[in-house]
């Protein structure tokens, strides 16, 4: 897998959480259609460049984009 593989994978992920809102892991495979291993590269590649975040609720991870505020 090289960078332009795992940018795809992002921009995959980041759209449904864009569409979608908060989901889990498993909901982002079932939106996604892609296996565990790509879904947790694109979370990496996100999560690195501030694009989206994650919070525990009920012992499940949801993730969600970053939405950056001003006040």
């Amino acid at each position: 897998m090289d960078k332009e593989q795992i940018g795809t994978l992002a921009g995959i992920v980041w759209r449904a959480l864009n569409e979608k809102g908060p989901l889990s892991f498993e909901d982002l495979q079932r939106e996604t259609l892609l296996d565990s291993e790509s879904v947790c590269t694109a979370i990496g590649w996100l999560a690195l460049e501030d694009k989206i975040c994650f919070d525990e609720q009920n012992g499940i991870t949801l993730f969600y984009v970053y939405q950056e505020k001003y006040y």
